[in-house]
């Protein structure tokens, strides 16, 4: 991959306002295939910062409902549900592809206890990669780190999105 100029200018709305962005453009010089490359803080196809969905997904795991979730964000219900949704569809193998970054970065750490439901599960296994990589390289904020390990796909739609942990 080499850089190959800009996509189109992005809304990415945060906890409080938003921001444009205009996102860097990479291309495979043996395919000629253009890719536009996500900063970490976003996901792929979502137009609100993985901070945002993050706290909704938190919420979920908490106990909260939908509506009471788009209230707290200042989004539309239906966005809130359709990222739960997602979630809740992919809870199992999320949960399993954080449980594999776990062995990866930390072998010997304590097991993942169960949460409750598998979405539950889901959440705590991404706290506990994160837990585990901030011992590890420093502080991350817990749902990037999660954007960086699925490329961005921690809600994607595609069957298996993420690749398999080394």
């Amino acid at each position: 991959m080499r850089p190959w100029g800009r996509a189109r200018w992005r809304e990415v709305r945060g906890r409080v306002g938003s921001e444009r962005r205009r996102p860097r453009r990479a291309i495979c010089s043996l395919c000629r295939h253009t890719q536009v490359l996500i900063i970490e803080d976003c996901l792929a196809r979502r137009r609100d910062s993985v901070e945002v969905i993050a706290a909704a997904l938190v919420e979920k795991a908490g106990g909260a409902g939908r509506r009471s979730i788009a209230r707290l964000l200042g989004r539309h219900e239906s966005t809130v549900a359709c990222w739960l949704r997602r979630f809740g569809e992919m809870a199992v193998r999320i949960r399993e592809h954080f449980t594999a970054w776990a062995q990866v970065l930390d072998p010997c750490h304590e097991a993942i206890e169960p949460a409750g439901s598998p979405f539950a599960d889901a959440v705590e296994a991404i706290g506990v990669v994160t837990r585990l990589a901030v011992r590890r390289f420093g502080p991350r904020a817990p749902f990037v780190l999660a954007s960086v390990l699925t490329e961005g796909g921690l809600l994607a739609t595609r069957a298996h999105p993420y690749r398999a942990v080394i």
